[in-house]
């Protein structure tokens, strides 16, 4: 697949407006892919997919992304931890919805979004990624993503269409954020925390001060959403914006 930029008139009419309504799915029991690797269905043709991994310090730590799939496409919202846990991921894919993976866009440079874009790239698909988080690959002579974007892009999936948006400074500086304004789905990655989250956590490479101006951004933008899907965590609604500028306004910027 090419790299295709969208009309930024598009992005914006379709951000601001829900296509249609959409229902909040309930929790549901989640589908085991390998020990490491579940996915959950939220929407039609929607899933989390949820991978784990030990991390020095704080232990066995799950990190969500989205599998959207349409008309025997796939598009994956970032990459599990390692390219054994995405190699997984695709083959599941490829043997339950006789999809194939064409697109993946990690959302931010960190490792939990990442950490399998050599494995994607090694299957044939095309990646997206902001501008910074391009350059911030390559400082880290990480894998890189092959179409660069700056500030918003649309990505294609047989009939869907998703909108990527660089809303601001918060998690790091280059979080980006995924809308599927069909489902009214908003995958808000490290941005947004789990309503059982009691702070927000790593913030070494973002910044405290711009964190709530970013999310407030995404309160205007989304507000049509109905399900919001953090980088950590359970899932729910907007409320896990209001709980995120909640964390925020307890830790004072250092």
């Amino acid at each position: 697949m090419r790299c295709r930029l969208a009309v930024p008139m598009l992005l914006l009419v379709l951000a601001l407006t829900g296509c249609q309504s959409a229902q909040v799915a309930p929790q549901r029991e989640s589908i085991r892919v390998s020990d490491d690797v579940t996915l959950q269905p939220i929407a039609p043709g929607v899933w989390v997919h949820t991978t784990y991994f030990d991390v020095p310090d704080y232990g066995r730590v799950g990190a969500n992304g989205l599998v959207v799939v349409s008309d025997k496409e796939a598009v994956l919202i970032d990459l599990p931890w390692t390219d054994e846990q995405t190699a997984a991921l695709f083959d599941w894919i490829a043997e339950n919805s006789g999809a194939t993976v064409k697109v993946v866009v990690p959302t931010h440079f960190h490792r939990d979004c990442m950490g399998g874009l050599a494995e994607a790239h090694r299957r044939g698909a095309t990646s997206y990624g902001l501008d910074k988080t391009i350059a911030f690959a390559r400082e880290d002579h990480l894998p890189v993503p092959k179409c660069p974007f700056k500030l918003r892009t649309a990505i294609h999936c047989g009939k869907e269409v998703i909108l990527l948006a660089y809303l601001g400074t918060g998690h790091t500086t280059d979080n980006i954020v995924a809308w599927l304004p069909r489902q009214r789905v908003l995958f808000g990655g490290c941005l947004v925390k789990s309503l059982d989250e009691q702070s927000l956590g790593n913030t070494s490479d973002g910044d405290l001060t711009a964190y709530p101006i970013t999310l407030r951004k995404m309160q205007t933008a989304y507000r049509s959403s109905k399900i919001v899907v953090p980088g950590h965590g359970d899932w729910g609604g907007p409320e896990l914006i209001d709980h995120t500028l909640k964390l925020c306004s307890q830790k004072s910027p250092q």
